[in-house]
């Protein structure tokens, strides 16, 4: 599943998450989110990807310091 667009706090810029459901491992979705085109000057840099399971991709550990939904 792919989430729809969120942006990054720390550049503004658009940030991609998809998560992949194993029907036999993890009762949550393992998720990978990063930057679309990675900013040299994002100050968030360090860290992304945020990766991890979680029933929401705001779950992440650093979430709530990395993204924010599109107003």
């Amino acid at each position: 599943m792919i989430h729809g667009s969120l942006v990054c706090q720390g550049c503004s810029g658009t940030l991609y998450a998809v998560s992949t459901t194993c029907a036999h491992s993890a009762p949550f979705p393992t998720w990978e989110v990063d930057h679309d085109r990675t900013p040299a000057s994002c100050p968030l840099r360090p860290l992304l990807p945020l990766e991890g399971a979680a029933a929401h991709v705001s779950e992440l550990a650093h979430a709530d310091h990395v993204l924010t939904e599109p107003s």
